[in-house]
């Protein structure tokens, strides 16, 4: 088992000089994708970050959360890894829990490890949102037991994961965390959650949009559903891929 730490990022570079020492400590190697931020990542880890190792790369437009971290895990294959450590770059996730998920990922090498939020604080819309969200991937995977499928820090099994991105339609932006992990539940993975500390930074900036965001999630869970009504022999099974 080999990892790579992919950091996806937009407009949250400020995060950056807190975050990456730490994730540095782990000794693996760290992908920023910089998905086309107005100031290059690249740029600012050369005036705040001297002497970092992080590997950065560039979407020269912004293409969305998904189009970033995919860019990320082709990377990490190419540098010859079988996993892939995803952590957002705003700041919420406790970088703390990178060793335990690491070490779920070895105990289960093919299984999605997914964050289980443990909020120190979150807004109320925000929190009602998530549950909204709760009931349609328990729907979609066909278990009652709580499932969160939008902490921004997980570890995938590339293989996999990557061939969902090649040959399935995952969307780009805000369901892209929710809409992958369903599909490699449906391709025979596993989930397996770990609990992380999760708080929302006083004055963080919010990449969500409203309008579009939200009618992106709607489509989302709508094609989901109908995919497991018309095709449920199809899904929950290696051949799924």
């Amino acid at each position: 088992m080999r990892t790579a730490i992919v950091v996806p990022c937009y407009r949250h570079a400020g995060s950056l000089p807190d975050l990456l020492p730490v994730l540095e400590r782990y000794g693996l190697p760290v992908i920023i994708a910089d998905d086309g931020n107005e100031e290059p990542v690249a740029e600012v880890l050369a005036r705040d970050c001297p002497g970092s190792r992080a590997q950065v790369i560039r979407l020269e437009q912004n293409s969305g959360k998904g189009a970033a971290v995919h860019a990320g895990f082709l990377w990490a294959r190419e540098l010859g890894c079988t996993h892939a450590l995803q952590i957002d770059a705003d700041g919420q996730q406790d970088p703390g829990t990178v060793p335990r998920m690491l070490e779920l990922a070895r105990s289960h090498p093919g299984d999605l490890i997914a964050g289980s939020p443990v909020y120190r604080n979150i807004p109320p819309g925000r929190f009602l949102a998530r549950y909204i969200t709760h009931f349609w991937v328990a729907l979609e995977l066909g278990r009652c037991s709580l499932v969160d499928s939008m902490c921004g820090i997980r570890v995938y099994p590339l293989d996999p994961a990557c061939r969902i991105l090649e040959h399935r339609p995952v969307g780009r932006h805000m369901g892209f965390d929710t809409e992958i992990m369903i599909r490699m539940y449906w391709a025979g993975c596993g989930i397996v959650q770990c609990p992380v500390a999760v708080s929302y930074p006083a004055g963080g900036i919010s990449n969500f949009r409203m309008f579009r965001d939200n009618l992106e999630l709607s489509w989302c869970h709508a094609r989901l559903c109908t995919e497991k009504i018309l095709h449920y022999p199809a899904v929950r099974g290696r051949h799924y891929l």
